[in-house]
């Protein structure tokens, strides 16, 4: 808890015991007045009311209340001291302006007061003499008019008094609020045994020497050693055993009235002169201690804080006195030179600065020996060999220091390494020269050109000497263009409409623009803007880094007029592709009714019912049914590509066993097959292989597949169809269908899938078919869940896998499937 919050809740307590501390001490001074006086001789009751007051700072309307308080108490302490009611009264009113006066110039305008300096202890003394003033006045008219008294006596010994107590209580009331910067000691309690033992004697009642000075050397020791707060009480001691010897009649002031019969007031008078010559002697030196030891602080703490500055810099800081000897240095310049600062100190600087140029060294001896008179160059540059860094450019700035008669006494010299800087500088500088093609435009806040590289000279035919410094960046620009873009974005045309995103907060901002060259000519750019900002974040300058884009644009933009071509070919294809497909598929229903009715009446005739048939009348009308099928079968084929194309093919699912799916397809093409002299070997499972699917769509893809199988294999060949269990995969059923037919080339296996698409080897045989069949198969596969692979070289065959999810967990993996399936030959 601070003071101030302490003092808060107390201030009434404090106050009311104040005022009876005022009240004893009145009365004190009234019933104890030097025998013969008008007037007591000391008054310390008003210092106790001052002092409080400064101690407390209880502000105005509390300070008003309290001297009040200080008028009722100094006149009931003259009422019970003897004097009338009306003279008491008028003695507490004088009281009461008096501490009034003392405290409000002190306290004048919020002022704090304290006695840090001499102006601080001037004020004082102008405050006290002012209520000395006040209270010698109003005493001396009561005094003349109620009493009796001579005027001019009773104002001098009530300003004397007075001013002598609120003198040496105020500080006290001052020092309350200083905190102590030392712990008492032995040598506290000496300094205090020697001014309480050496007042006493000399103010003692057989004492009669004038030795009233004596007490001021101890106060003067304990204002130089203790403290204002001990000096402030000391005075308080010293005053009140002064005082009260005086009136028993003690010490050399009141010899002196005995001997030569001077008037009690005079006594009082110069037992308060006394009193003020301590105070004064005191609290002077008490202040200018107080100023010595301030200012040694401030020295202390501005020299830990320039040794602190010096070590932390960046820059090397090293102090030459006039002969050139290193009289201080920072770390920076310690370890450009290779040594301890301790090392360094008290060397010749020629000696130890690391000039690289020995030519060099002489010279710097030179100007060092001349820096008495100015020899050395405000600003140098020199390049070190340091210690473990290599050769360092330093740039110098040097200061003279000159004492009161203007005579150089020290040189200080502060360089900073500018070797990277420099390097860096440079290979921006390359970097921005070598940039031949891009257009890089640095600007300030207000726009106006602060770099203008080599690629924005070659691209706009500009020379930077004619825009740096002198034009905005805006004029580079289309002025139509901008216009539509401040337009857009609710702002007035000019620089601000290129920055106005990054000035908002963004980072960059990329967009094309239309560039002038100097000859008028149109530019179209991709510039990037971005802020430079410096180690603050703050915004300084702006760069602008253009690429010039007008070929890849126009380029661009002849791309996008092709692609609008090709789009419309596109479109006007596919279209001429939907009419193909929706021909196809009109044309093929319109043939299979027709086609029908004629394999209807072929199967008519060949059961004889126009009559009995020839064989070769039978022989003609096989080969009408079988090419009718074989149409029929085309017809079929288109129809289905056609929904397939049109995303149109329906499946109708059901849990079916594959086997009987393969049964029907194997006997569809017996029919083919009787009449070719093939190996047919079929290796089913014996076990149901269960499946989630359309049976009809899947079995026109087994029929593709072995129909396929039975026409690219000669005679004498073989085929193959075997389904079981997916011995990778247990939750699929894998059927293959393999021949020892043509083949198929390396080149064509990736488009034996397409549409329509038939190998270089069959178009060389001139094997029939449409190119639909493996299509179709794919699709049919796909559709339900599957995949459909080929593998095959010319003249060895080719093998077609198929692999389609099972249903549920009925199929059995092929370990726990039995027999060995079914071959049948037929040659």
């Amino acid at each position: 808890m601070s003071r101030a919050e302490w003092l808060r809740p107390r201030w009434w307590t404090l106050a009311a015991l104040t005022l009876v501390g005022v009240f004893v001490l009145g009365a004190t001074s009234v019933r104890f007045a030097l025998p013969g006086s008008t007037v007591a001789p000391w008054w310390p009751a008003a210092g106790l009311a001052v002092c409080f007051l400064l101690a407390t700072d209880p502000g105005p309307r509390r300070s008003s209340l309290f001297v009040l308080g200080v008028l009722v108490s100094s006149a009931a302490a003259n009422v019970y001291g003897g004097r009338p009611p009306l003279v008491s009264l008028l003695y507490g009113v004088a009281n009461a302006a008096e501490v009034a006066v003392v405290h409000g110039l002190l306290t004048h305008r919020g002022r704090r007061p304290r006695l840090a300096s001499m102006e601080d202890l001037w004020r004082l003394i102008a405050a006290t003499i002012a209520g000395a003033a006040v209270i010698g006045l109003l005493a001396g008219l009561t005094a003349h008019y109620a009493l009796g008294g001579n005027f001019l006596d009773s104002v001098s010994a009530a300003a004397s008094s007075h001013g002598a107590a609120v003198l040496v209580m105020a500080p006290l009331g001052i020092a309350a609020r200083v905190r102590r910067t030392r712990r008492p000691d032995v040598e506290d309690v000496v300094q205090w045994i020697v001014v309480i033992g050496v007042t006493f004697w000399v103010f003692h009642r057989g004492q009669s020497l004038p030795l009233a000075f004596l007490p001021i050397p101890g106060l003067v020791w304990g204002a130089l050693r203790l403290g204002l707060r001990t000096v402030a009480v000391q005075l308080i001691v010293v005053g009140m055993l002064t005082v009260r010897l005086t009136i028993l009649g003690g010490g050399p002031f009141a010899a002196a009235a005995r001997r030569s019969g001077i008037r009690p007031e005079t006594v009082g008078t110069l037992t308060q002169a006394f009193l003020v010559t301590a105070a004064l002697t005191a609290l002077s030196l008490a202040v200018a201690a107080t100023q010595r030891r301030s200012a040694l602080a401030g020295l202390r703490a501005e020299g830990e804080l320039t040794a602190g500055v010096l070590d932390t810099a960046a820059s090397a800081i090293i102090v030459v006195d006039r002969r050139g000897v290193i009289e201080r240095l920072n770390a920076t310049a310690a370890r450009l030179l290779g040594g301890a600062e301790a090392e360094l100190v008290g060397r010749p600087a020629a000696d130890v600065f690391p000039v690289a140029d020995h030519a060099d060294r002489a010279a710097l001896a030179a100007r060092m020996a001349a820096i008495a008179d100015g020899g050395v160059p405000l600003a140098e540059e020199h390049d070190w060999d340091v210690p473990g860094l290599g050769v360092r450019h330093l740039v110098w700035t040097n200061a003279y220091l000159t004492d009161d008669d203007g005579r150089r006494t020290h040189l200080v010299k502060t360089g900073v390494d500018v070797t990277d800087e420099r390097a860096a500088r440079s290979f921006v500088e390359a970097v921005l020269e070598a940039a031949t093609a891009t257009v890089i435009v640095g600007t300030g806040l207000d726009g106006v050109i602060t770099l203008f590289n080599r690629g924005a000279e070659n691209v706009l035919g500009y020379q930077a000497s004619e825009l740096v410094g002198r034009r905005d960046w805006s004029v580079l620009h289309d002025a139509e263009q901008i216009a539509a873009v401040a337009k857009d974005l609710g702002i007035e045309p000019g620089f601000e409409v290129l920055v106005h995103r990054v000035r908002g907060g963004a980072s960059t901002e990329t967009r094309d623009w239309t560039y002038l060259r100097k000859d008028g000519t149109p530019r179209t750019v991709s510039l990037t803007v971005s802020g430079i900002r410096d180690a603050g974040g703050h915004l300084t300058g702006y760069l602008g880094v253009a690429e010039d884009v007008t070929r890849r644009r126009q380029a661009e933009v002849a791309l996008q007029v092709a692609l609008d071509r090709e789009r419309q070919a596109v479109e006007e294809l596919t279209a001429l592709d939907r009419t193909k497909s929706d021909f196809v598929s009109s044309v093929s229903h319109e043939l299979r009714t027709p086609l029908a009715s004629v394999l209807g009446y072929a199967e008519m005739l060949e059961d004889g019912a126009a009559g009995a048939l020839t064989d070769r009348q039978r022989e003609l009308i096989a080969r009408v049914d079988r090419n009718g099928r074989r149409l029929l079968s085309l017809i079929e084929d288109l129809l289905l590509n056609s929904r397939i194309e049109a995303g149109r093919l329906e499946l109708h699912p059901r849990r079916f066993d594959l086997a009987e799916v393969i049964d029907e397809a194997w006997h569809s093409v017996a029919s083919v097959t009787s009449q070719r002299q093939l190996v047919r070997d079929l290796d089913v499972a014996p076990r149901p292989l269960w499946i989630d699917g359309d049976p009809v769509a899947l079995e026109r893809a087994v029929t593709n597949l072995l129909t396929n199988a039975v026409k690219f294999t000669p005679d004498g060949g073989r085929i193959g169809l075997m389904a079981r269990v997916d011995a990778e995969d247990g939750g699929a059923v894998r059927l293959i269908v393999s021949d020892t037919g043509i083949g198929i080339p390396t080149a064509d296996l990736d488009r034996v899938f397409a549409r329509f698409y038939r190998t270089s080897t069959a178009n060389e045989r001139a094997i029939q078919g449409s190119g639909l069949g493996l299509s179709i198969v794919r699709a049919i596969v796909e559709g339900h869940g599957g995949r459909v692979e080929v593998e095959s070289a010319p003249e060895q065959g080719a093998t077609f896998t198929v692999r389609l999810p099972a249903s549920g967990s009925d199929v059995r993996h092929p370990e726990s499937a039995t027999g060995s399936g079914q071959v049948s030959a037929l040659r």
